[in-house]
Formats: C-alpha cells, structure tokens, sequence
C-alpha cells in the first residue's frame, strides 16, 4: 500500500504517474463501453449511416433511413466507419473511435496544462478533464460531441504551443486540425476558434499596433487560412456541386441556421452558467471560485488568459445563438478546467478563503460517496462494490488530516468519480435485458431471413435504431388501420393492445420496449430498468413483431 500511495496522491515521479493515470482513465472508459445496443436517436443516425455506407459503397454522402442525411459534416461518420471496417458492423467497433477521442481529448487538455502551467499543472489538468460529468455521459456513443472536443482541444494545444514557440509547424499543425474541426461539426467552429485565438492575440500584451501586427504575422495567416478552409470545406463544395440548394438549405439550418433563426422561448442569458453548474461536476464549484477569485486577482490574472478567452467567446457566442445545447460547451471543458489549475498549484488567501476553497472539492466528493452508494442500493449491484463509497470515506478522512495538500483537492474527486464510474458501467449489462433491438433484428434478417426490400412498418413512432438493427427501411407513424391496409408482404412491429384487430397477421416475437419517446434520458431510462428488474414495468410497453404473406 505504500508503494501505490504516491501514485494515488499525484506524488509518483511525473512519468510514471503520467503512464499510471492514463491506464486507469484508459481502463474505466473502455469498461462495458460496447456491451449496449445502439442508443436511440442521435447514436442511430450515425450507426445505421454508417451500415448503409457500407451497403450502397457511397462513403461521401450521408443516408439515414434511405433518406439524405445532409445535417452534419462526415467525419465522425469516416472515423466510425473505418473502424467498422477492421472490427465489423457491431456496437465495439462503431464506439471505439469515440472512446479513443475521449481519451484523446484528455491527453490533449494534459498536453496543454504542462504547456502552460508545468507538470504538475498538466496532472491536474488531466484529472479533473477525465470524469466530468458530461464527458462521461457522451463518452461511448456514437455521435460527434467527443470527435469535436478531440479536434478542438488539439487544434487548441498546437496553436498555443506554435504562438508561444513561434514554431510554423505547430501553428500549420493548428490549421489544419481547425479544418478537421470544421469537418466534424460544420464551418461556425471558424468563428469559435478564430474568436478565441484572435481575443487572446488581441489581448496578450500592450494594445499597440506594431505588436498586434507583428503577432499576426507571426500567426502565417497566409498559410493557415488555405489550409483550414481547404480541409473544413471540401466536402461542404463537394455535397453543394453534387446536391445544390436541397443540401445548402438542411446544411445551413443546422448551423448558422440553427443559432440564428431558431425559435426559442425568449432568452436564455444564464442557461450555460446553468449547465457548466453540473457538466464539469464534481469540480464545478471550483470552476466559479476560481472566477471569482481571478477578477479580485487582476494584477495574476495573466495565467489564466488563454483559457479564460476561450472560455468567454464559447459562452458569449452560445449564449447569443437561439438554439441552446448542453453539449455545445463540452469543448469549452478544457479551458473552465485550466482555469482551477493555477489556483491547485499556488494559492495563497485568508482562513476564510481557503476553507471556502476547501468546501469547493469537500462538498462534491461527500455528495459522490452518497450517489455511489445509492446507486450500488438502487440498482442492485452486488454488495462487494458497497465497498467503493466506504473506501470514498477513508479517503476523506485522510484528506481532511492533510487539507492543505493541493493534490488531495484535486485527486480525492478524481477517484470518487472513478469508482462511481465503475459501479454504473457495471450495471449496463443488465439493461440489455429490457433492451431487445438486437433480438429483433435477429428474427428478422436471421430467422425470418426477411428481404431487404420489404420495409418494417412501426405503429404510431419510429424506434431510431430499428432500421439499423433490422437493415431496411423502417416506416414511421403507422396506425393499426394503414397496416391492415397493406398489400403484398408485411413486417411491422405493434404494441400487443392492438393486436386483435390486426387481420392475417401471425405474432414472431413478443417482449418489452421502452414506452417514452427516447431512452436519450438516460437516468430516467435507468432507473426504470431498476423497477423493472423489480417487477415494476409501467415505463415499458409490450410490441409483437408480425408478419403476413411473406414469401
């Protein structure tokens, strides 16, 4: 136990403690990440894209359903599908290159604390960027959120160390990740991060002409500017020539579209504060003291620049756009959390502050302890992992006989988070139980050997992973009456209720589907697998899978 006490304490020697981290944050994302079906809807868009990528041979425009799916930009949909390619069309191979981003993105806001702060600043930085509430609930799924944190945050990493360097191949570096930025999300990441990085030149030193300009030379803006538009734009010039208007009006409406025109229900000035409240949980309180504590502490406020200024144009802009997202801040985690490190790494205040200080990593890691434990009770884990909050305790009490060691702020959250990160994931197996897509995918294009060209109709909604799982289009919104109304071979999944007034039709499979629009609420979805563990089934309802007339 000696032995490992430095390793979890931030005390080992900087590489080996580096090679440590990296293994455990590498091991718990990677943890059940592929046990789950497709999740429903967003995950569902890119997987089944991907399947029928893969059908039609057409890797560079984007299908869902059979239908053009011009939303966003294909390079999520490239990284999931060159995965594919190697490990086959499964849940393993269409999450992996998300997780690995994830990682990725972690190593990247490492690779930036040392840049700025140190090593030691790069530790912290990697510990609270790597369980994060919000990252945690986007980690594994197969959309962009992750892809985009990774690009940005490397694009971010390069260019400051080009800036600070003045290093050509760092910032031709930057460039061109800004343009697999854009790739991955759409052309308004120009305005993000040619925002951030113009504030930040803007403001790094004297308001003088001859110093703004000469740092804007320095930036080879003549090279750079080709090379992000030339990589983030190619495709958008591509899918233009090939589709015209059809694609530029779905294009735009999801991007500028988006933040410009949607209708919303009045303003939202505070609705970003409100996310950041919980999405860098369990460091969050740290986040708004270390806010506080920098507008009293102007005459230092110079160590938080870069990250402050990128922090504020993601805010600002995304406070001003209509459309308001949780995730749209994920990538501005780096910065919220860069923002803490200075604070970790030499903080000097009155008794007030600092056990305010204190309270800020106390209180959420005492809050952690009671969640793990609930949630080992609640879902019913085995009662070895009981063990995971009483170790939470021994290591508060330690903590709070050494409070005053910064590493103990930063690490004691670090691995709370990492044991409750361990217990949820354990239950994730045993949801698949009230999870049956892939079950009925398997009836259908292994028992029943159904031909792709006969589509699966679905009463009243569209389960977003059916097409995916079924492999043929699958049609929404039907009613009992417009499928007795069909002619020729029929496939359709119906609630049980109505199956009596369904005509010739002869039942396949029977079981449980979640009766809400998504399981997208995870929690919620969570907590009514527990119940219906339990016995409890009211949040599910009962489908048939039937068929009539088929060849």
């Amino acid at each position: 136990m000696k032995q490992a006490l430095p390793y979890l304490t931030l005390s080992a020697p900087h590489k080996r403690q580096v090679i440590f981290l990296m293994a455990v944050i590498s091991a718990l994302y990677l943890f059940n990440f592929h046990v789950n079906d497709i999740w429903t809807p967003n995950e569902s868009f890119y997987a089944e894209a991907v399947r029928e990528m893969f059908e039609s041979g057409n890797f560079l425009e984007m299908f869902y359903n059979y239908e053009a799916r011009y939303n966003k930009p294909p390079l999520t949909y490239w990284a999931i599908a060159a995965s594919a390619a190697v490990f086959g069309l499964n849940e393993f191979a269409l999450r992996l290159p998300i997780v690995l981003m994830g990682i990725g993105s972690i190593w990247f806001t490492y690779l930036l604390g040392r840049r700025i702060y140190g090593d030691k600043g790069g530790l912290y930085a990697m510990v609270m960027m790597a369980f994060s509430v919000q990252l945690l609930a986007v980690k594994q799924y197969a959309s962009p959120e992750i892809p985009l944190t990774f690009f940005f945050t490397a694009t971010m990493y390069y260019f400051y160390r080009g800036y600070s360097e003045n290093k050509l191949k760092y910032l031709l570096l930057s460039y061109g990740l800004l343009g697999l930025t854009v790739l991955t999300k759409g052309f308004p990441y120009y305005v993000v991060i040619g925002g951030t990085i113009g504030l930040f030149v803007l403001v790094n030193g004297p308001l003088t002409w001859n110093r703004i300009r000469t740092e804007i030379l320095m930036l080879r803006l003549h090279w750079g500017i080709p090379i992000m538009l030339l990589i983030g734009l190619s495709w958008i010039i591509f899918m233009y020539l090939n589709s015209g208007q059809e694609f530029w009006e779905v294009y735009y409406r999801e991007t500028f579209g988006r933040a410009l025109s949607k209708k919303t229900n009045g303003p939202k000035p505070f609705f970003y504060l409100e996310v950041i409240s919980w999405s860098i949980a369990p460091y969050s309180l740290a986040f708004f003291y270390a806010i506080i504590r920098w507008v009293r502490d102007r005459a230092n406020f110079k160590k938080v620049l870069f990250p402050f200024c990128w922090f504020l144009v993601m805010f600002v802009i995304f406070t001003i756009a209509k459309g308001k997202i949780p995730t749209y801040m994920i990538q501005a985690h780096p910065a919220l959390l860069l923002m803490i490190v200075p604070l970790l790494l030499d903080y000097k205040a009155g008794k007030v502050w600092k056990s305010v200080w204190l309270l800020c990593f106390l209180f959420p890691a005492s809050l952690l302890i009671i969640v793990t434990g609930a949630v080992v009770h609640q879902l019913d884990l085995p009662v070895v992992l009981y063990a995971i909050p009483a170790l939470g305790i021994v290591a508060i009490i330690y903590w709070l006989r050494h409070s005053a060691e910064a590493d103990l702020k930063a690490v004691i959250p670090f691995w709370l988070m990492a044991g409750f990160l361990f217990c949820f994931s354990f239950y994730f197996p045993r949801m698949e139980q009230f999870r049956p897509y892939d079950e009925i995918g398997r009836v259908v294009t292994e028992e029943l050997k159904v031909d792709r060209e006969i589509p699966i109709q679905i009463e009243k909604t569209l389960i977003h992973n059916i097409p995916y799982y079924t492999r043929r289009f699958a049609q929404r919104d039907m009613t009992k009456d417009s499928i007795n109304r069909l002619e020729g071979p029929v496939l359709a999944l119906v609630r049980s209720e109505n199956m009596e007034e369904l005509e010739g039709f002869e039942s396949v499979w029977k079981g449980l589907i979640y009766d809400f629009s998504s399981e997208s609420q995870f929690f919620k979805f969570v907590m009514a697998c527990a119940d219906a563990g339990r016995g409890d089934y009211s949040a599910f309802a009962e489908y048939q899978l039937v068929v009539r007339n088929l060849p």
